[in-house]
């Protein structure tokens, strides 16, 4: 048999190079980590700091100046238009977002809890409207709701209206109910992945303990299902807050959101240090947001 000396020198031999190995680890995951660490620079960080800079300087004419100023986030701040359509635009946001929160919950839980086949093509059939283009989506609804569209048609061969109504377009329920159906992949999703999680032994615990469908579905799935409503909540927020294209095509005079007055300092009125500004007002708001929300969806405790 060994000594205990010759047990210690093979353990101090090895130490070594178990210590090497983490340390080749550590390297390996560092430098998997570059490219990632570069994609978010180019997309996401240069930009944001680009139009912080551009925000503090000021258009004269034709020209931006150098000059630096806080005019135009004072600008915001004294015009009310810009307040009312931002109140007007959370306003909304949050109508889309419970919503589709209301319309993916039953769906996630009958494919997750209840449906024992099938759910992966159900669950494909959710999702699939992602891989469609969001022009191509916005078109169809626009098509859907017009005058001479599918609903309308419906409608009058039905006798119930004998002329074509236009109260489906051109308005803020057209806006909502498009971006509703835009942000239920993204609210569905999250739902889905948490009610899948919920251990099956919990539930069965609670029914041999004579609790019945409606406490088991208060005191266990509900709670632990919450981290799912938090972050599809804040996707389908963010999501409907900053949109700009599906109010300009489908809102009219009367569906414009703050996303629209952003584009609108970078198109037409072509002053982006104005328009970056309300960009930079709108992304802070949403950082907010998601900081918020992920402090909440990471406790998992706090819903119990």
């Amino acid at each position: 048999m060994e000594t205990t000396e010759a047990l210690d020198k093979k353990i101090n031999k090895k130490a070594p190079v178990k210590k090497v190995q983490k340390e080749k680890t550590k390297l390996g995951t560092l430098l998997l980590g570059v490219p990632v660490i570069l994609w978010l620079l180019m997309i996401v960080i240069i930009p944001v700091i680009l139009m912080l800079i551009m925000s503090f300087k000021i258009k004269s004419g034709y020209e931006i100046t150098n000059i630096f100023t806080f005019q135009n986030y004072l600008s915001f701040f004294k015009n009310s238009t810009y307040w009312r359509i931002l109140l007007k635009s959370f306003r909304m946001a949050f109508i889309v977002s419970f919503t589709a929160i209301i319309v993916s919950y039953p769906l996630a839980f009958f494919i997750s809890r209840v449906l024992k086949k099938g759910r992966s093509f159900l669950f494909m059939l959710i999702i699939i409207p992602l891989w469609v283009s969001y022009l191509v989506r916005i078109i169809a609804w626009r098509t859907i709701l017009g005058n001479n569209g599918l609903l309308n048609n419906l409608l009058m061969g039905l006798h119930i209206t004998k002329q074509p109504l236009s109260i489906f377009l051109y308005n803020n329920f057209s806006v909502i109910l498009t971006l509703t159906y835009i942000a239920i992949p993204f609210v569905f999703i999250p739902l889905y992945t948490a009610l899948e999680k919920i251990p099956n032994n919990l539930v069965e615990a609670a029914r041999d303990l004579g609790a019945n469908d409606f406490h088991v579905f208060k005191s266990i799935i509900l709670p632990l299902s919450a981290p799912g409503f938090i972050t599809g909540f804040m996707l389908s927020f963010i999501l409907a807050l900053g949109d700009y294209i599906i109010p300009q095509q489908l809102g009219g005079k009367t569906g414009l959101m703050f996303g629209n007055i952003v584009w609108s300092q970078f198109g037409f009125a072509s002053n982006w240090p104005l328009g970056s500004a309300l960009g930079f007002i709108l992304f802070t708001i949403a950082a907010v947001i998601l900081a918020i929300t992920q402090k909440f969806s990471g406790e998992e405790g706090i819903y119990m």
